[in-house]
């Protein structure tokens, strides 16, 4: 499985919100901007079929008007967006106010679809939708995505919970929320991450959602079993 960074940050600094594109075909989240960071990552939009939002706040979702306009001119054969149910009323909303006049035809043009499921597969992958607990917004997921062995987890916005606890107890890999240097209720922070990586040794975490100063202070640490990503870093994941 080959995970590039679109985005590695939080809102509030320089980096690109945090989303990620596997295998040039499946997108993590699609937050403000993200159609350009492609574009200056190479990256052609309309190539991705596949969009895994995790939650509805803006700087995870707020593209997906730009997206789909621009599969519509490339005439897609596919697209694929998977959310909750209440998203897809999100979803047309912020269309309609991207692009009154011609969302209905972008989401035709586009052949728009959407799976709702907890459980669902994409190609070779095998795909578990899972809760976390992101504060007053719910719902909010994270993704188990899972090849025979290997198996890599995006969390998503969220708080220590028992299912980041799930995720990093039987993921590879683990793309987990550390926006903060002292965790809360709404994202965690360097002080969960410790406990992850103490806890599940033979998973390897990379600290999403970063603010600078944990970004920082994380880099200070150099925690075993920890890789910080960069905007524009590509893994190759393997068991």
């Amino acid at each position: 499985m080959k995970v590039k960074v679109i985005g590695s940050g939080s809102m509030w600094n320089e980096y690109n919100s945090a989303c990620f594109l596997i295998d040039n075909d499946i997108m993590v989240d699609m937050p403000n901007g993200a159609c350009k960071y492609l574009y200056r990552h190479n990256i052609d939009p309309s190539s991705i079929n596949h969009v895994l939002l995790t939650h509805f706040h803006g700087d995870h979702f707020f593209d997906v008007p730009f997206y789909i306009l621009n599969k519509s001119k490339h005439q897609s054969t596919k697209t694929m967006i998977y959310c909750y149910k209440g998203g897809k009323k999100k979803l047309k909303n912020i269309c309609f106010l991207a692009f009154p006049n011609s969302y209905i035809d972008a989401f035709k043009e586009s052949n728009a679809s959407y799976i709702c499921d907890d459980a669902f597969k994409i190609k070779k992958y095998d795909i578990e939708r899972i809760e976390v607990d992101h504060g007053r917004l719910k719902p909010s997921f994270g993704y188990i995505i899972k090849e025979k062995d290997l198996v890599v987890g995006f969390t998503g916005d969220t708080s220590l919970c028992p299912a980041v606890e799930k995720m990093a107890s039987i993921c590879s890999h683990l793309f987990c929320d550390c926006m903060h240097i002292v965790g809360t209720n709404k994202h965690q922070g360097i002080d969960n991450l410790k406990f992850l990586t103490n806890k599940y040794k033979k998973c390897t975490f990379y600290p999403i959602h970063m603010d600078n100063e944990t970004r920082k202070k994380l880099e200070e640490l150099k925690l075993d079993n920890v890789i910080i990503p960069e905007d524009g870093d590509a893994y190759l994941l393997n068991t």
